[in-house]
Formats: structure tokens, C-alpha cells, sequence
């Protein structure tokens, strides 16, 4: 036993530390030594850790407080790139939006919060489903899942009783669609800061890899674009449950995330090929049951007092064309398709369903099995390439489950300046060639580049499941999936060979089971 490990040792032994605590201190992985796009950064901080280095015994600055303050920071720039379309004019009706000279794209700060806080009449506090309009001869509700309605809605309530308060300020400038915009920013803020959190919990000895989520640059472009931040920490905390082996809780996360958005249902299927390789189909039904009351109970009362404004999420859904980003508006600008929405319907539900069986085949045929996030970032992933809809703020969804799945930081990285980059370009080239917007080819351009950094994600993750690559995470954890809760039993894998200085004690390598 090495100099290193007698410290450690005598740490735990000295101070009561948990269970979690003591597994950070004997296994968490630096990554200075297995990342090299870290190395620069952390050779500017003071180097790597020295051999007598005592990792996990840092009172103040734990990783969770360093993760919250970045968190912070890439949110604080979020805002920052909203506020040229939160800017106000006071004229003879009082004061007024300015979105001038088409500020809205030339600045690329456009963002769904801002317009359809007038479009849902939320300025006079109107319930959003109690609410429609005409729009091209057609009577137009909500077209949001009934949580996010919901959430849209509270938050203008506070809004508006904030602007009172603003008001009483003769002379000032700022909207009232300025101050709903900051509430609802503050909360979505919240959000995520609570979801890094729980990334950072669920990363277990790789609890570094959670700054990728922190510091993802997407954050700084779409926290604040629309509400897509909420199911997100819906789902995340659903995988936090069933880590927990907290099932009911887990079902009820995913049913109150399903309510906000559809995605999360796609978790479900992550935990399907885990039940079906492990026989464990019970915990699976459990979950599953929950999640169907959960969303049963948010979606009836409205459902049943609103029902043309419930259904309008799935009448749009049926209606719409192909999104401007998606790789059917790639063929359709290159001037190869032109498919109707009955068409697109039928074309990205058939690719998508294929997708899920054939990420059902590799579950089951893997040597190994699959571990709980690489199995819900390939559908999610799959959902989003053959989805007609991939508005770009969805990309939000990908970076938590892709930091668990794959944690190599360069890929990652490429892969979020390209999400990055497909927004101004978007904006500029809507716009419209009237106005020297960007040409279709550029937009194709970059959209396809995005495209083919997701498919490579996808086919190492797939890759690794099939045996043909090393597993980062799998080998940090002693061949465990800390996310696998109930399914533990049907989802260990190999056991990589773990070195005296690898684990202080048997206890530590037990406090991740």
C-alpha cells in the first residue's frame, strides 16, 4: 500500500464521512488523466493532482458548489443573449415591446417566451386553455402539453403582479412582457441548476464530466428559448428516482414530465430493454403504471372542461410541416421532396420505430448489458433525427443524457458548438432573401454538420454496447450501472481489473451498488 492510500485511509478513518462521500474520496476519476481537452485548462489552475493529493476532502469548494456556480455563470449568459428583444419604447399607448429592424434576428434573441405571452393574452392573467383566437379561418388554442400551459401561466400571474410594482416608476421603459420573461427565466434557472445537481449525483466517480452539462455552450444559446428545461429536469430526476430504487417517485417524474413534453415518455423504453434482457418486468410495470396515473390526473380535469384546447397540441402535431432544421427541410430546400404533413407523419414514425427496434436488438443481443443512459440517448437521439420538429432549444434534452452516456469531452464539445452555430445562422437565414438573409445552403450546411455529430455519438455509444469499444464510465464504477436501480441484477457488467489505489477499501466500491 502506497503513501496515497495509507492518507486516505487514515482520513475516513478519522472523520465520519457518508457512504457516498467515501466512495468519491477512494475511486473519482480526474480528468486530467483521461481527457486531454481538460488538461490545458487544469495546467492553467495549478496541474494536476500531486501523488499525496487527498481528493474529496475539500470543505468549501465541492464539486456540486463548482457545478452551481458554472451553472450559473452559462445561465447568466443565456439571459444576456435575450436581452436585444427585451427592450421597450414608451409610446401614446404606454410602453411597448421594441423589436425594431428585425432585432429579433439580426441578434438571434428570438424566443418563443416573449411573443406568446401576448399571443395567450397572459398580460390580463387569462387561464391559457380558457383562451382562443382566429388565425387564417381556423379557431387557434394552446398549443402546449397541459404543465407547461400551467407553468407559462403561473408565472405570468407573478409577472403581472411584479409590473405593478415597476409601474410605479413614472417614466420607465421596460414591458411587462420584459418582467414575465425574468420570472420565467428565474425559474427555469432554478431548474437547472437543481438538474446539475442531479447529473453530478448520477455520475458518480466521473462527477466531472457533470461541467459538460454546466458549461455546455447550448445553455448559453437556448436555456431561455422556450420551456424545453423543465421536462428535462423531469426526466433526469425520474433516473435519479429509479437509482434510488424509488419507483413510484420515478413514475411520477416521468408522468409530470410527459405532461410537460412527450420525450420523457421515451425513458420508459430505456428501462423496457432493461426488463426484458433481466426478466425484472414487475418494477418495470410499476414505473410505467405511475407515470400513466400521474399524467392522467394533470391531463383529465383539463381535458375534460377544455377539450378542443387539449387537443390542439395534437392536432398541430398531426398538421404541421417539416421544421426548419429537421432533414426533411434539408431535402425539401435542396429540392428533392416536397412531402405533405400526412406524408412527414407517416415517414418519421415508421424511421423512428424501426430506430427503437433496432436499439431493442442491440440491447438484447449486447455481450453486456446496456447501460440506462446510452439506451435513452439513442432513442432520444433517434426521436429527434427523424422527428419532422427538431426546434433547435431541444437540443437542450441531449446534454445531460449524452454526458452520462459518452463522457468524451472533445466529441461533446464539436458536437455543442455545432448545435451552437445552427442558431444564428437560422435566424439570419429567416430573415428571407429579401432581406440578404442566409441562403438554404448554408442553413443545410451547418444542420447536416449537427446531424452528423449526433449519428457519430450515437454509433460510439453503440459501439461501446456492443463490446467493440471500452466503457469510461462502466470501467470508474467497477463494471456497475449506477443508474440502474432495480434493474441492477440484469445490468452488470464486466468487471474491470481495479488496482490497491483504485479502491481505499471494500466499502467504498460497495456504496455505488
Amino acid at each position: 500500500m502506497d503513501e496515497t492510500t495509507r492518507k486516505v485511509k487514515h482520513q475516513i478513518t478519522t472523520r465520519p464521512v457518508s457512504p457516498q462521500a467515501e466512495a468519491s474520496v477512494s475511486g473519482r476519476v480526474s480528468p486530467a488523466l483521461t481527457e486531454p481537452i481538460a488538461q490545458g485548462f487544469i495546467e492553467f489552475l495549478g496541474g494536476p493532482l500531486g501523488r499525496h493529493s487527498a481528493v474529496g476532502t475539500q470543505r468549501w469548494w465541492t464539486p456540486v458548489r463548482v457545478f452551481t456556480l458554472t451553472s450559473l455563470v452559462f445561465l447568466a449568459f443565456g439571459f444576456l443573449s435575450k436581452t436585444n428583444c427585451l427592450m421597450g419604447k414608451r409610446g401614446d399607448s404606454g410602453v411597448g415591446l421594441d423589436w425594431s429592424g428585425n432585432r429579433q434576428f439580426t441578434s438571434a434573441c428570438y424566443n418563443d417566451i416573449v411573443p406568446l405571452y401576448g399571443v395567450y393574452d397572459y398580460q390580463n392573467g387569462t387561464f391559457p386553455y380558457a383562451h382562443s383566437w382566429q388565425e387564417g379561418g381556423i379557431t387557434r388554442y394552446m398549443e402546449y402539453p397541459v404543465l407547461s400551459g400551467i407553468f407559462q401561466w403561473i408565472c405570468a400571474l407573478i409577472a403581472n403582479a411584479l409590473y405593478k410594482v415597476v409601474d410605479l416608476f413614472p417614466g420607465h421603459t421596460i414591458p411587462q412582457v420584459t418582467v414575465y420573461f425574468m420570472v420565467t427565466a428565474l425559474a427555469l434557472a432554478a431548474c437547472w441548476t437543481y438538474m446539475v445537481r442531479l447529473v453530478a449525483d448520477l455520475a458518480g466517480n466521473r462527477v466531472w464530466d457533470t461541467v459538460l452539462v454546466a458549461a455546455s455552450p447550448i445553455v448559453a444559446v437556448h436555456a431561455f428559448s422556450n420551456w424545453d428545461i423543465v421536462p428535462a429536469l423531469c426526466t433526469i430526476a425520474a433516473m435519479h428516482s429509479v437509482r434510488r430504487t424509488q419507483l413510484v417517485r420515478a413514475g411520477v417524474w416521468i408522468g409530470l414530465g410527459i405532461a410537460f413534453k412527450l420525450w420523457p415518455l421515451y425513458l420508459l423504453g430505456a428501462y423496457l430493454v432493461l426488463a426484458i434482457r433481466g426478466r425484472t418486468i414487475a418494477p418495470w410495470l410499476k414505473v410505467a403504471g405511475v407515470a400513466a396515473l400521474t399524467w392522467a390526473a394533470v391531463n383529465l380535469p383539463i381535458a375534460l372542461k377544455y377539450p378542443d384546447a387539449w387537443r390542439e397540441f395534437f392536432r398541430l402535431n398531426q398538421e404541421r410541416g417539416a421544421e426548419w432544421t429537421t432533414l426533411y427541410a434539408v431535402t425539401q430546400r435542396m429540392g428533392l421532396t416536397n412531402w405533405t404533413p400526412e406524408q412527414l407523419n407517416a415517414i418519421s414514425l415508421a424511421l423512428f420505430g424501426l430506430s427503437c427496434l433496432g436499439i431493442l436488438w442491440i440491447g438484447l443481443r449486447a455481450p453486456q448489458a446496456p447501460r440506462v443512459a446510452q439506451l435513452a440517448f439513442l432513442i432520444v437521439a433517434s426521436f429527434l433525427l427523424f422527428n419532422k420538429v427538431w426546434s433547435p432549444q431541444y437540443s437542450l434534452w441531449l446534454v445531460p443524457l449524452a454526458v452520462l452516456a459518452l463522457p468524451q469531452w472533445r466529441l461533446l464539445l464539436s458536437w455543442m458548438v455545432s448545435e451552437v452555430l445552427v442558431w444564428p445562422i437560422l435566424t439570419w437565414h429567416m430573415m428571407g432573401e429579401e432581406k440578404l438573409g442566409a441562403p438554404g445552403e448554408l442553413l443545410n450546411l451547418v444542420v447536416l454538420v449537427r446531424d452528423g455529430f449526433v449519428v457519430a455519438i450515437c454509433v460510439l455509444i453503440i459501439l461501446t454496447i456492443l463490446g467493440y469499444r471500452s466503457d469510461k464510465v462502466a470501467a470508474a464504477h467497477a463494471g456497475r450501472d449506477l443508474l440502474a436501480g432495480p434493474f441492477q441484477s440484469s445490468t452488470r457488467l464486466a468487471t474491470p481489473q481495479v488496482s490497491e489505489t483504485d479502491g481505499v477499501d471494500k466499502r467504498a466500491e460497495e456504496a455505488h451498488v
